[in-house]
């Protein structure tokens, strides 16, 4: 069995996953959260779940065996006065346990009443509400409930504050082993992809680009996995008018482009990747498409140098950008970055259609444990096609202890077919 099929052979059973994803939580709910709710100053988090309308943040907050809110359920997060973390369940559902403690009975009344009766006995000086005008993922509590909120705690709305920030942080900051399972994640992505972008798939003059798109979704439903987004195949031909062309048959001398990522064990990836179709008599491709990939490769070491802990995603938008410029590289930046959901909250590094500092999202800084998506483009003058090509490239990294690395095998040169 060669090193591909082995790799794709070790995707783990449906129980097994659930496993490894209840361990993950109930660390991230004894460890890191009440981290985060101490860094926020938030005392009391209250998270509400309406079956249908789910909050997004609260698929990473439910146990395996809970797929939803089931007509209603309120999850309550109180710090005490010893900054220990208590951790409650309005609902019925033993399934809650151990990651929660339930503490509603039927018989004492409904489950909005319960809710008044702990917030009354806590007090707390903040109660965190998932509001938000900026982060989609942050903005999880509905109109109603705000409502409904406001008028069974209504001696409390003054200590209504928004927990975007801490959401952001939960979303986006990875455990220790989150992080160290990570990579076979992203390389797993990776294996599918070559192979997507091989003779195996692509048969120049018949194979068109959504094609390749039918046969990578069916591939990865196949695996038992989920696309984090639907795929993208694309092509970049000597001599058409368009930079990318959609919708077309591979031909000989085409460059084959893939943005593709999945979702396995909760986490999900993107990562963007190259294939040249060999001319006849071809062993490899033109010079000057080699000389702009390796330009695309000196972006990419540009960027590992400047995402720094601590900086924010514009600084370290600026700083590439500026490197970039001296090194008279033609650059695009617009990186993000991974967790639960593929284009995860936290500081943003460009955007592909606004190449300038980003207000709010991109003024938070780089964190430790986080994973990002580096994608970007550069264009450079190609002999051979006798006009300017970009070079579209993603790779899913990791900063670790004030260090970036790599979570997946990192494309240094073309795939040929």
């Amino acid at each position: 069995m060669n090193e591909k099929n082995e790799s794709l052979s070790l995707i783990l059973p449906l129980k097994k996953r659930e496993e490894i994803q209840n361990q993950w939580l109930f660390h991230r709910l004894n460890i890191l959260l009440p981290d985060l709710m101490k860094k926020h100053q938030l005392q009391m988090w209250v998270v509400i779940g309406r079956e249908y309308n789910e909050d997004p943040v609260l698929k990473t907050l439910y146990p395996s065996s809970i797929d939803s809110s089931r007509r209603l359920t309120i999850l309550v997060f109180w710090l005490d006065q010893k900054q220990q973390l208590k951790r409650w369940v309005i609902h019925p559902n033993p399934s809650f346990e151990p990651f929660y403690e339930r503490i509603w009975k039927i018989e004492d009344g409904d489950q909005w009443e319960c809710l008044k009766n702990i917030v009354e006995k806590c007090n707390p000086d903040t109660i965190g509400l998932n509001y938000s005008h900026t982060f989609a993922a942050s903005d999880g509590l509905s109109h109603s409930y705000f409502e409904q909120l406001s008028k069974v705690l209504d001696g409390y709305t003054d200590k209504f504050v928004s927990a975007e920030h801490l959401i952001v942080d939960w979303l986006s900051i990875r455990s220790q082993e989150e992080i160290m399972s990570y990579p076979s994640i992203a390389e797993l992505a990776r294996k599918i992809a070559e192979e997507a972008l091989s003779s195996k798939v692509i048969h120049a003059g018949i194979t068109t680009t959504e094609d390749v798109v039918d046969w990578i979704r069916q591939r990865v439903l196949d695996l038992g996995l989920e696309t984090s987004f639907y795929p993208t195949v694309d092509i970049q031909r000597e001599g058409a008018e368009m930079d990318r062309i959609e919708g077309e048959i591979i031909r000989p001398g085409d460059i084959v482009h893939l943005d593709f990522g999945i979702n396995y064990l909760g986490l999900s990836t993107d990562t963007q990747q190259l294939a040249y179709v060999l001319k006849p008599g071809e062993t490899d491709a033109p010079e000057g498409l080699q000389s702009a990939f390796r330009t695309a490769l000196r972006l990419e070491d540009i960027l590992t140098f400047h995402m720094e802990e601590g900086k924010t995603g514009n600084e370290v938008f600026q700083a590439a950008l500026t490197s970039a410029k001296s090194e008279h590289i033609d650059a695009m930046i617009y990186s993000h970055p991974l967790g639960p959901h593929c284009h995860e909250v936290g500081a943003l590094i460009g955007l592909y259609d606004q190449q300038r500092d980003i207000p709010i999202k991109g003024d938070l800084p780089l964190t430790s444990n986080t994973c990002y998506a580096m994608e970007f483009n550069i264009r450079q003058f190609v002999p051979e096609w006798g006009r300017s090509v970009p070079i579209f490239l993603e790779e899913p990294v990791a900063l670790i202890d004030g260090e970036v690395q790599y979570m997946a095998k990192r494309q240094t040169s073309f795939y040929l077919i």
